[in-house]
């Protein structure tokens, strides 16, 4: 699957709370596996609520893309991404 994502290769990520990308927005799934994420609160069966974002550099904007922990775990080094969380 990542070789279909490459308009996501060497991009910046940064680990936070999943919050809609726009108002009219209700979830985003992993680029990568797909899972569901929502903002706190929501409930339901697999649905994560925190995961890595794109930052403001990205060509759609921050919080446009989003993938699971695990998928970034997994995928970092072959993609080139960059964890650039401030803690």
């Amino acid at each position: 699957m990542l070789g279909t994502l490459p308009y996501l290769r060497g991009q910046d990520f940064i680990r936070k709370p999943y919050k809609a990308y726009r108002h009219d927005w209700e979830h985003d799934h992993c680029a990568v596996c797909g899972v569901t994420l929502m903002e706190p609160g929501a409930e339901g069966k697999d649905i994560l609520h925190e995961g890595y974002a794109t930052t403001p550099g990205y060509q759609y904007g921050e919080d446009y893309e989003w993938v699971c922990a695990e998928c970034f775990a997994a995928s970092k080094d072959t993609m080139d991404w960059r964890d650039v969380t401030i803690v």
